[in-house]
């Protein structure tokens, strides 16, 4: 059915349907705990013609990349409201290719910094997220188990520099880690989860594999010269088939 004649209601039913998710699979992608939270907008007796820009970013981190066919973040933003709309036709045009691949995250591999990056970085079917800079973005291949939890050997990670987006770390980011030693000759690329513990942020292990489980005090630098550095948020996993 054309979109231009289906309902909201129907239009983000076709897209829950699309993507495989339950319900609470979609709020739980959503950082909600339970399906109650979004229930409202998956109703047919939703009032509105178009959802809340709360509700769309949100939903911008957990329905692109699923399905078949990929569910795209253009899809997505024809379900806003107004408000939204307006927001995206002031923000600054996007590079129409996907965002480059630059590289990997492996956990547990210690290896010279060059070694994790590309020589000649790829082009990827990833669209840019309209929320950042595009600067500000790259996408890196999973290697290993160290992220199983979120994601898989050879899934991609698009990613949003800190410091380039102008943006602060906060708790519950999924964050992309490097820690350096040998004064920064060598580094380890992995990805944790950001909490608050007793005052302090610890990133935790988001994989079942035991080689893995380590939690890492985030502070500047440790009595080993072992230096942490959250390089950049991690917003979006994609599956290549």
């Amino acid at each position: 059915m054309n979109d231009t004649k289906q309902s909201l209601h129907e239009r983000l039913q076709d897209l829950k349907e699309r993507s495989g998710l339950s319900l609470r699979a979609i709020a739980r992608e959503m950082g909600y705990s339970q399906a109650s939270s979004i229930q409202r907008y998956f109703s047919a007796d939703y009032p509105e013609t178009g959802l809340p820009a709360p509700f769309i970013s949100k939903l911008l981190n957990a329905l692109p990349g699923k399905g078949t066919p990929a569910i795209t973040r253009e899809e997505i933003l024809t379900l806003a409201d107004g408000s939204v709309a307006e927001i995206q036709k002031k923000s600054p045009s996007l590079p129409e290719t996907g965002v480059p691949i630059v590289g990997e995250v492996a956990a547990g591999l210690w290896m010279e910094a060059a070694l994790f990056e590309t020589e000649n970085a790829e082009e990827s079917t990833i669209s840019y997220d309209v929320r950042f800079p595009a600067q500000s973005q790259f996408v890196v291949r999973v290697r290993g188990e160290s992220l199983n939890k979120i994601a898989a050997n050879g899934d991609l990670l698009l990613c949003v520099d800190y410091l380039a987006a102008g943006i602060e770390p906060k708790e519950n980011d999924l964050v992309l880690v490097e820690r350096s030693r040998d004064n920064g000759m060598t580094i380890e690329r992995t990805a944790k989860r950001v909490i608050k513990l007793n005052g302090q942020s610890e990133l935790m292990p988001e994989s079942t594999d035991p080689r893995f489980q380590d939690t890492i005090i985030f502070r500047e630098g440790d009595f080993d010269h072992t230096e942490v550095k959250l390089k950049a948020r991690i917003v979006m996993v994609f599956k290549p088939l």
